[in-house]
């Protein structure tokens, strides 16, 4: 038994429908025996699962994967995209082929199941933004991720290097130099405005009575939807996939809450004049639906993100750059395999984020106040962040009685990661000293 006297601190999260709910230790971790100390993902299963019963992890019991590309069911891992056949077919013709597509609109079709064959060119450039190429690594689960084609091996003078295809519409990827200073132009704006993800459906049947357990498996099967988003994401974000693969993985696991509550703000700040918090275009929760919700008081934390857009009147320049900040917030407490790279990636987006407030506010003086009440917001998102993160995790243990359904992808990286960073095993990196 530990002789430590070291004060514990336990946090309690709100009850959840008069279920209570478990506190959290957060000295759990500190032990000089980390690696003995740590659970392994199989204690966050329910102990409670009968002899003759299968765990509520079983596969059987998830969704089944979606295409990136199509939203067809995922047949696997193709050319390091989860797709469907189709889409896999599709892909290798068309790379292997040579093939010259047009848009006949303006690059921008729908490609879904039903409209995928109407416009290639379309379809092609999702399959890049997607981060398709022949000869692609595969991964299995969020776990086994693999880096997907050449890392980006970066030159002094940003320029824009187009994906390997006829059709000019395509993203752009920018190549720039982590073993120098960069000269910034309109360039690595423009590459965040193009890799923006399309927003995501949550499926939400709004004719049904709403039940908190609904709710709940609802916006998690509609976070697991997103997380493979912001992976899409991430890997076409300039300068990224030069990082370790490991660094990628851990960034992205540590991340992906915070990403996600500040895109939450920005849609809500966008179509609600932040008053609603818009989850989906068919999942959006007024004043009254969060109230009568498990998670009210969490809904009023996660608004007042919105509502600091209005208040500052945040740009799309300045988000993107934010966004792509908070990616780059959290890292282990013993650092990265590739910090160097890591350090001067973050310093890259600080300073884009500097030249798009220079953008709205001339001026040193009052563009050193608009910094500092942007980085002083992205630090706040921090405590809101644990508050779900802990929220997330107690709801995750507790998910079979509360008859909360967790995706697959969830589930991994919440056991193997919500843990170590609610115990902090993590750094948080600040802009300012609290």
């Amino acid at each position: 038994p530990s002789t430590s006297t070291a004060p514990q601190t336990w946090y309690q999260p709100a009850n959840l429908n008069g279920h209570p709910q478990l506190g959290y230790q957060n000295t759990l971790y500190r032990d000089h025996h980390l690696s003995h100390r740590y659970y392994p993902y199989s204690s966050y299963t329910r102990s409670d699962t009968g002899a003759g019963q299968s765990s509520q992890y079983s596969y059987s019991v998830f969704p089944q994967k979606i295409c990136l590309i199509c939203g067809d069911e995922a047949s696997g891992c193709h050319y390091g995209v989860l797709t469907c056949g189709s889409c896999k077919v599709f892909f290798k013709r068309a790379v292997e082929g040579q093939h010259n597509y047009l848009c006949a609109g303006r690059n921008d079709c729908i490609v879904d199941k039903i409209r995928r064959k109407n416009c290639p060119a379309c379809r092609l450039r999702k399959c890049y933004q997607a981060g398709m190429v022949l000869g692609g690594r595969k991964f299995k689960k969020f776990g086994k991720l693999k880096s997907i084609g050449d890392t980006d091996s970066l030159s002094l003078h940003p320029q824009l290097v187009p994906v390997p295809s006829e059709n000019q519409a395509l993203v752009p990827r920018i190549r720039m130099s982590l073993d120098h200073e960069i000269h910034f132009t309109p360039a690595l704006l423009s590459v965040l405005y193009s890799i923006e993800p399309e927003v995501v459906f949550a499926g939400y049947d709004n004719t049904e009575p709403e039940t908190p357990n609904k709710l709940l498996t609802s916006l998690n099967k509609l976070c697991e939807r997103q997380l493979l988003s912001v992976v899409r994401w991430s890997k076409s974000l300039p300068g990224f996939r030069s990082l370790h693969i490991d660094d990628q993985m851990t960034l992205i696991q540590y991340s992906w809450m915070s990403m996600m509550v500040f895109a939450l703000g920005w849609r809500s700040y966008q179509h609600a004049d932040g008053q609603m918090l818009y989850f989906a275009p068919d999942l959006i929760l007024n004043e009254q639906r969060m109230k009568e919700s498990s998670i009210y008081e969490l809904c009023l934390a996660m608004r007042r993100i919105p509502q600091e857009f209005v208040n500052l009147q945040v740009t799309q320049q300045e988000f993107l750059c934010m966004k792509a900040l908070l990616l780059l917030n959290t890292i282990p407490l013993e650092g990265l395999k590739s910090q160097a790279q890591f350090d001067e990636m973050r310093t890259i987006y600080i300073k884009e984020l500097a030249k798009a407030i220079g953008l709205k506010e001339k001026g040193i003086v009052a563009s050193s106040q608009r910094f500092y009440q942007l980085t002083r917001l992205m630090d706040s998102m921090h405590d809101l962040v644990k508050k779900l993160h802990l929220f997330c995790l107690n709801t995750f243990v507790q998910s079979r009685s509360l008859s909360v359904e967790f995706p697959e992808m969830m589930s991994e990286v919440i056991a193997a990661q919500l843990p170590k960073i609610l115990a902090g095993m993590v750094k948080h990196l600040l802009f300012h000293k609290k």
